[in-house]
């Protein structure tokens, strides 16, 4: 039922081949051998040519040598020099800016502290005034401490709403 392949083969005989003629098949051979003499060969590479490290010229002068050494020496002081002052400049303006932002968060630090004040001492005087006075009896502070439980929450309200 389909689960393998059959075991029958077919086969077809064509009888309109194409057949190709010897004179055909000669004319495209001599075409081909016509381009391929045509074509220059490639060309052939040869190995490239290295120069012989700096260590093994002795052709080379001493006086260039230390010529060169003295340039490259000067190049390097000029160099150091350079960084020497832009790394003296960077560490002035980080200075500068440290300075300044240290400013910044002090003012905003003091600002900070003299808005954050306890809110409601009076209320908070007045109930340790009332407990102190009625140790024994507690109830009867319990209006100063509505008072203050309200005057806190009006204050958390609107330090929120500051903030926000």
């Amino acid at each position: 039922m389909g689960g393998s392949q059959s075991t029958r083969k077919l086969s077809v005989d064509n009888d309109n081949s194409i057949q190709v003629s010897q004179e055909a098949l000669d004319r495209i051979q001599s075409q081909l051998a016509a381009k391929q003499a045509s074509q220059p060969p490639p060309p052939q590479y040869a190995a490239p040519q290295y120069p012989a490290p700096p260590y093994y010229e002795s052709r080379r002068p001493q006086q260039e040598h230390s010529s060169e050494e003295a340039y490259w020496n000067r190049r390097i002081e000029d160099l150091k020099k350079a960084h020497e002052k832009i790394s003296a400049t960077m560490q002035l303006e980080y200075q500068k800016t440290l300075k300044e932002a240290n400013e910044l968060f002090n003012s905003v630090n003091e600002k900070k502290v003299a808005i954050k004040t306890a809110p409601c001492q009076e209320e908070k005087a007045k109930v340790l005034q009332c407990y102190k006075a009625n140790p024994d009896k507690s109830l009867l502070c319990s209006v100063l401490v509505n008072q203050f439980n309200d005057c806190v929450c009006k204050s958390r309200v609107a330090a929120v709403s500051a903030t926000s």
